[in-house]
């Protein structure tokens, strides 16, 4: 990118820059105590301003090293900050939130992928963070009755979406041509009917990420989802395969509906699933959607027998059956992080590692949905000592076949899809081996250090933070470590286990 500004040392251009930053927050927060501005108010300038002067971070600095470790200070900084309310125009909102904190993260990760990759993607994603998601906010709190939805913790308006949709088409369709325009290796002007689809996708894609939040994680998500959205459909316009990334959109959309339709999904839950498709087909293609689809409609159409056979379990259960976007994430995002790890790094032998990641998950779900089908109780994995049906760490022999079988059949779909990798025995190793062991992972650490309660009203033990009407008390484990944590863990170890499986094999 061309240069506004040319310094004799790097580093001095990088202390200039953090200066003015500095300089316009605390501009910002004089003028906030001086004109008695509302801290909404100042927050939301402070959001624009920041925004707009890291964009001009490719036309200043030469690398971007100095540009991450920006990123880095800023995290602490404002971390520190939210935490001793200093800058409190800033950080000031009427709920808890660590948005100013994931601002700098989603520029650190955006510098990192496409600094050199695509600085129009970049900075067009910078700025519709900036001015969408203000543009958003604002409106939404102007509304006496809001039409209002939840798709995980944070409450949004439908007339804040909207707008948001709106303010990040506006942004793509005079920004993005700008940006790319200034790249040393573009392929000469894009058609305007490219960019109105451009514009589309991405604002749609963000909107979406933007409206499943939790305590400003959207600053994050948002910035995240545009980067990729715009990249992905640059890459498929470019190798002549966008009508096919567009009718995956579509199609990936009736499947998110039909899941939340079907009880299969809760509304997040159909969001979250939506965005994972759309992204892990532009990254991956078939080879990847095939796997993530058949675990989906398997686990799912397996766990609504089993609800409709076995035994009810929600007194004991902290969710049902119906998933939400935790249990979307819980399950498939290590395996999204994979994939997007593959995308940029090109490395063929990280699908064995995706597929390692849904064995583990399928392993776990095949694994408590049989065995509550089972006659007899299971057992405590550690203690050995009978439990109740769909206690985490508790294990039985039907459950225990279902997860190799479940593990087994992701291993085998993978295959089947890329049999040029390793040969079959090595393949099942490596993906079925690695999901199954991480689902006794989850079983130990279901056992040992997830959150178990007691029912203060009927003194059963649960994984509910509220049972009968009431709080629960902790029992046992770490109050922070619910089911979705564990089978974060599950899915990341079966990811791990992969890799290390490889690295012996090698």
């Amino acid at each position: 990118m061309p240069k506004l500004f040319t310094f004799s040392n790097e580093w001095l251009a990088f202390a200039v820059f953090l200066l003015t930053i500095f300089v316009t927050i605390t501009l910002a927060e004089i003028a906030r105590k001086y004109f008695h501005w509302h801290p909404e108010f100042s927050r939301k300038l402070v959001h624009i301003l920041v925004g707009v002067l890291l964009v001009f971070a490719p036309f200043i600095l030469t690398s971007a090293t100095p540009a991450i470790i920006l990123g880095i200070l800023f995290v602490i900084i404002n971390y520190f900050a939210l935490k001793s309310h200093v800058f409190s125009g800033m950080h000031a909102t009427d709920r808890i939130s660590y948005g100013t904190v994931y601002f700098p993260i989603a520029f650190i990760i955006v510098i990192a992928l496409y600094w050199n990759r695509s600085p129009a993607v970049m900075l067009t994603a910078l700025l519709i963070l900036a001015f969408a998601d203000t543009a958003a906010s604002i409106v939404g709190e102007q509304l006496t009755y809001p039409k209002t939805f939840i798709f995980w913790q944070d409450k949004k308006t439908l007339a804040g979406s909207l707008t948001f949709f709106i303010t990040a088409l506006i942004v793509v369709l005079l920004f993005f041509p700008f940006f790319y325009g200034l790249e040393d290796n573009n392929h000469g002007a894009l058609p305007l009917s490219f960019l109105l689809l451009l514009g589309v996708i991405t604002a749609l894609m963000s909107m979406l990420a933007e409206s499943a939040s939790r305590q400003g994680s959207d600053n994050l998500t948002l910035t995240l989802a545009a980067a990729l959205s715009l990249d992905l459909t640059l890459h498929n316009y470019m190798s002549q395969s966008l009508p096919e990334f567009s009718i995956w959109i579509l199609f990936s959309a009736t499947l998110g509906w039909l899941a939340y339709k079907f009880r299969l999904l809760t509304a997040g839950g159909g969001v979250g699933a939506f965005i994972l498709g759309v992204f892990m087909f532009g990254m991956g293609g078939w080879q990847f959607m095939v796997p993530l689809i058949a675990f989906f409609a398997l686990s799912s159409l397996l766990s609504k027998i089993s609800d409709h056979r076995g035994p009810h379990l929600y007194h004991v259960n902290e969710k049902g059956s119906n998933r939400d976007i935790i249990q979307v994430y819980a399950n498939g995002g290590i395996a999204l992080l994979v994939t997007i790890t593959w995308y940029f790094l090109d490395e063929p032998m990280l699908f064995t590692v995706f597929l390692a990641s849904l064995a583990a998950a399928m392993s776990d779900t095949w694994e408590t949905e049989l065995g509550r089908l089972s006659r007899h109780n299971p057992r405590h994995i550690i203690t050995w000592k009978p439990v109740v049906k769909g206690y985490s760490g508790g294990v039985s022999l039907p459950g225990t076949m279902g997860g190799i079988f479940g593990a087994v059949i992701i291993g085998s779909i993978g295959y089947l899809l890329r049999p040029d990798l390793l040969t079959f025995p090595k393949f099942l190793l490596v993906t079925a081996g690695s999901g199954f062991l991480a689902s006794l992972v989850d079983s130990i650490v279901g056992a040992t250090i997830q959150a178990k309660f007691a029912c203060t009203v009927c003194g059963k033990e649960t994984e509910n933070r509220n049972h009968c009407g009431a709080p629960s008390v902790l029992i046992g484990g770490i109050r922070k470590i619910d089911n979705d944590w564990v089978n974060i863990i599950c899915t990341a170890s079966g990811a791990l286990l992969a890799l290390l499986m490889l690295r012996l094999l090698q």
